[in-house]
């Protein structure tokens, strides 16, 4: 159906459309997207090539009910994926399955929504994942995991106070503990910044997000590390703690 797209006229009319689109394998691979899905993930090609389509859309509810990207593979037939609009509905991802070189290959059109709307369906789904745990403990995996997809970072923990200090519950790679910490706020720290000892140092930034219960406790702590620390993804961590935050009393019972 078509050309092989790098360096073809299928190429250059891919990159000069506004709406994202990435080509996918049948491992649902990423294997090549055009300038505007550089924009809209905020990565380059070369960052997304190979990484999964679940890495690029964490959080969407509607892509894991109904993914038109496996439909497409299974089907071998164009798909849509349609999402509930405050006054219609609208398409979100059109996705055209085709062969080349034996190869099973699926070209996804990304309908772009408002950034709003992308982080309210992040929201959505952490408290939703979130809602399904009894406990911190059981819920630790799960943050940590949303921790590391929504902002790439490559260490991070959740931690729970024990007397003056804070213990951690679950992580990677992240202290034992960190001393008591006055802050209600996030702090974002260099690694010259850090106030606790650790193994391995964080050239890019940390960040310690405190989560408070009712009475205006600190209980929890989230930590984040080895990453890039831009606005938009301390604006995810802070969206992290905001939902923690609002079930930790049920959590910690």
């Amino acid at each position: 159906m078509f050309e092989n797209i790098p360096g073809s006229f299928t190429e250059a009319v891919l990159c000069s459309i506004s709406e994202p689109t990435i080509v996918y394998n049948h491992n649902m691979r990423v294997v090549w997207a055009n300038p505007s899905a550089e924009l809209f993930f905020g990565h380059s090609t070369e960052f997304m090539t190979g990484r999964k389509c679940t890495d690029l859309f964490p959080g969407m509810l509607e892509c894991f009910d109904n993914c038109p990207v496996n439909k497409s593979l299974a089907t071998e037939r164009n798909e849509v994926l349609v999402v509930d609009g405050i006054v219609y509905p609208h398409k979100l991802i059109e996705t055209i399955p085709y062969e080349e070189n034996n190869e099973k290959l699926v070209l996804a059109i990304i309908h772009s929504v408002p950034e709003v709307d992308r982080n309210k369906a992040l929201r959505r789904d952490f408290a939703a994942r979130l809602n399904k745990s009894a406990n911190l403990k059981e819920s630790a995996p799960d943050i940590v995991n949303t921790i590391k997809t929504l902002t790439y970072v490559s260490i991070s923990g959740v931690y729970e106070r024990s007397g003056d200090k804070f213990n951690l519950l679950f992580g990677n790679g992240a202290p034992e503990f960190i001393t008591d910490i006055d802050s209600v706020s996030p702090i974002y720290l260099s690694s010259e910044m850090l106030s606790f000892s650790v193994n391995g140092s964080f050239p890019d930034g940390a960040a310690i997000i405190p989560v408070a219960s009712p009475d205006g406790k600190t209980r929890v702590l989230l930590f984040a590390g080895n990453g890039t620390m831009s606005t938009e993804f301390r604006g995810r961590l802070e969206m992290i703690g905001s939902v923690l935050e609002n079930c930790i009393t049920r959590l910690l019972a």
